[in-house]
């Protein structure tokens, strides 16, 4: 009975405060899916931006930071453009593009009537 309150508590736990990471099983093992709060697909595409710049910045020879700051610049750099990958909201821009492609279709008798006037 004590095993499966305390289970419980620590199940509630998780779900309160787990909420950046969510596992995943694929085949090359257990893995995390990560999460990111943002107001909106622009301030997403900002974050993006933003990240990019930085790692420009940071490829770039910079006398203001030495190696003993940043070990290995360019791995973590690497890292980053990885998950900058990720970040890249594809399956909306997909969504939007099909969005836009119904919306000219609907519009098109409109535009072809208004044209005659």
């Amino acid at each position: 009975m004590k095993r499966k309150m305390i289970l419980k508590k620590l199940n509630k736990i998780k779900e309160e405060h787990l909420i950046h990471l969510t596992p995943k099983k694929s085949k090359k093992g257990r893995s995390y899916k990560g999460t990111f709060e943002v107001s909106s697909h622009l301030e997403l595409m900002c974050l993006i931006t933003n990240l990019l710049k930085v790692c420009i910045l940071a490829l770039e020879e910079n006398e203001c930071v030495d190696n003993e700051q940043i070990l290995q610049p360019n791995y973590n750099v690497n890292e980053v453009l990885r998950h900058i990958l990720q970040l890249i909201p594809f399956q909306e821009q997909e969504f939007i593009d099909q969005v836009v492609g119904l919306l000219e279709n609907l519009n098109a008798p409109l535009e072809e009537n208004t044209s005659n006037i």
